[in-house]
C-alpha cells in the first residue's frame, strides 16, 4: 500500500470527522500500545476520534476505497495488544462516542454509547438500587472495549462475564454496513445470536458503537473475608466445596502469599494478619458474600468460615469495611503492581475449577524448573488463573508460558479467560487450533470484512 501524505489523510479524515477530531502529526505515545507488557509500540498514521455511528460508516466506507486498515480504541486497557495500531493503518478511538442514552429501571437496562467507561456508568447509576455488575478491575475501561475482549473480572463468578449482561449492540461491518441485533429482552430463538457472536471478537469483525447492557439489583450488605492456606491444593478444595455448599460468593480470588504482601504494601494497608501466618502460609482467598439482609449474611459468612475451616484454611479474617474497601482496590491493582516489579509476560489462563489443583502443580513445576519466577492472583471462582511471568531469560519466560498454556488446554481449559488473543496470544491459538475451526474463523470474518480491514492480524 502506497503511504498517504500526512496532510493529505488529514484532510480526508477531517472531511469525515471534523478537523477537530484527527490527530496525524505528532500522535501522543498512549495511542501506539495497549497495556500488554512485552509488545513494542506502532505508530499509527493517524487517531481519529468519531462521535456518531454515521461517522464509523463513513470512515470504514473510506477505509474501504484507501484499503488503510482500522483498529478500534477505547482507553487501551487491554493485556494482549488488540488495540495496538495496525501498521500503515489508522486508530479508530472511541473515547469521545461516550453518552449515556437512556437508563431503564422497568426493563432493567441502561443503553450506551460504546467509549462509556464503566465508572460513567457507575455514576449515573449511583443513588439508584441498580448497578452493572461487570467489574474487570479497572473503571476507566470502556464498555465498548469490554465487549470485544468479553470481559470478566471479581464479580463474573456470582454475575457472569460480559456476554451475560449484554442484550444487544449497534455495530458497523467491515462492508460499512450499519445492523443492530437483540433488545431489551433476556431470551431469544430468532435467528443467529449475533450479538454474542461480535461480543469477544476483539474488533476483528465489526465496530461496536452502542451497547444496550442489563442492570443488576445492587446488594445492600457485603462481607469480605481472608482466608490464609498453607498449600494450593487446599485452595483449590476449598473453592469447590464453597461453590458445593451454596454460598454463590460475588468474589472469590486467590493470591499467592507473596502477591498479597505486594498488593498490600501497594496501597498500604493493614489486613491484621500476623507476621507468623504470612511467613507460613502459600496463598491465600479472597471471598466476598452479599445479600439484601444482614441476618441471611450473617448466617452465610458463619457457613463460610465453617466451610474455610473444613478445606484446612490455617486463619480466617472477617474484614471491616475499610479493610474491604483497600484489599479490592489492592486487587484491582495488580497489574500495576506486577508491572512495577518488571514482570515480562502475563497470562490468564482457565480451566474448569475442578482442574485447578492440577494445574497448580503444574505452575509450580514449571517455574522452579525454569528458573523463571511465576506469581499468581485469578479469580479461581470461575477458574480463571492470572499469572505474573518474572525471566531474566526471554526464551526460558516464552517457554514457560507455553507450557504452562499446554497444561491448562489438556485439563480441558482455554488459552485465555478474559484478556483476549490479541497478538500476544494469537500464536499460542493457531498452535493448538484444528485446522477446520481456523478455516470456519476465517470464513466468518471474510462475511463480515472481506478485505481484512478492522484490526489485522489479531486473533487469527
Amino acid at each position: 500500500m502506497e503511504s498517504q501524505r500526512p496532510g493529505d489523510l488529514a484532510q480526508q479524515l477531517g472531511a469525515i470527522v471534523g478537523e477537530e477530531n484527527v490527530l496525524a502529526n505528532d500522535i501522543p505515545e498512549a495511542y501506539t500500545h495497549d497495556e500488554a507488557i512485552d509488545l513494542p509500540p506502532v505508530q499509527p498514521l493517524a487517531v481519529v476520534f468519531v462521535r456518531s455511528s454515521a461517522q464509523v460508516v463513513e470512515l470504514i466506507r473510506w477505509a474501504r476505497a484507501t484499503r488503510i486498515p482500522i483498529v478500534a480504541r477505547g482507553t487501551g486497557t487491554g493485556l494482549s495488544g488488540g488495540a495496538r495500531p495496525a501498521r500503515e493503518g489508522i486508530v479508530c478511538s472511541f473515547e469521545r462516542m461516550n453518552r449515556i442514552l437512556s437508563i431503564d429501571t422497568g426493563d432493567l437496562t441502561a443503553r450506551v454509547e460504546a467509549g462509556t467507561t464503566l465508572a460513567q456508568l457507575e455514576q449515573a447509576l449511583d443513588g439508584t438500587p441498580y448497578f452493572y455488575p461487570v467489574y474487570p478491575g479497572e473503571m476507566s475501561a470502556t464498555i465498548g472495549g469490554n465487549i470485544a475482549t468479553n470481559a470478566g473480572g471479581m464479580r463474573a463468578v456470582r454475575y457472569g462475564v460480559t456476554r451475560h449482561n449484554v442484550l444487544g449492540l449497534e455495530f458497523v461491518t467491515g462492508t460499512g454496513t450499519a445492523l443492530r441485533s437483540g433488545g431489551s429482552y433476556v431470551k431469544t430463538s430468532s435467528g443467529y445470536d449475533l450479538t454474542q457472536l461480535i461480543t469477544g471478537s476483539e474488533g476483528t469483525l465489526a465496530l461496536v458503537t452502542e451497547v444496550l447492557v442489563r442492570l443488576s439489583l445492587r446488594p445492600r450488605y457485603r462481607r469480605l473475608l481472608l482466608a490464609s492456606f498453607l498449600n494450593f491444593q487446599d485452595v483449590a478444595q476449598a473453592v469447590v466445596a464453597i461453590s458445593d455448599r451454596g454460598l454463590e460468593p460475588s468474589v472469590m480470588e486467590y493470591m499467592e502469599a507473596s502477591g498479597l504482601i505486594a498488593m498490600a504494601q501497594h496501597v498500604d494497608i493493614n489486613l491484621g494478619v500476623s507476621a507468623q501466618i504470612m511467613s507460613e502460609a502459600s496463598a491465600f482467598l479472597m471471598v466476598e458474600l452479599e445479600g439484601m439482609h444482614a441476618g441471611t449474611l450473617d448466617a452465610m459468612t458463619a457457613d463460610l468460615i465453617d466451610t474455610l475451616v473444613s478445606t484446612a484454611s490455617t486463619e480466617q479474617y472477617l474484614l471491616d469495611e475499610h479493610q474491604r474497601q483497600e484489599l479490592i482496590r489492592a486487587r484491582e491493582a495488580a497489574f500495576w503492581t506486577v508491572k512495577h516489579l518488571g514482570a515480562t509476560t502475563i497470562l490468564d489462563t482457565v480451566v474448569p475449577r475442578s482442574k485447578l489443583a492440577p494445574l497448580f502443580d503444574g505452575i509450580a513445576h514449571y517455574g522452579r524448573t525454569s528458573d523463571t519466577l511465576v506469581v499468581g492472583t485469578g479469580h479461581v471462582g470461575d477458574g480463571n488463573v492470572h499469572l505474573s511471568l518474572f525471566a531474566a531469560d526471554p526464551q526460558a519466560g516464552a517457554a514457560t508460558a507455553k507450557a504452562i498454556i499446554d497444561l491448562a488446554l489438556e485439563l480441558g481449559g482455554a488459552i485465555s479467560g478474559e484478556h483476549g488473543i490479541g497478538v500476544a496470544k494469537r500464536q499460542y491459538l493457531l498452535d493448538q487450533i484444528e485446522p477446520d475451526r481456523l478455516a470456519l474463523y476465517r470464513s466468518i470474518k471474510a462475511v463480515f470484512d472481506p478485505q481484512d480491514l478492522l484490526n489485522p492480524g489479531k486473533l487469527l
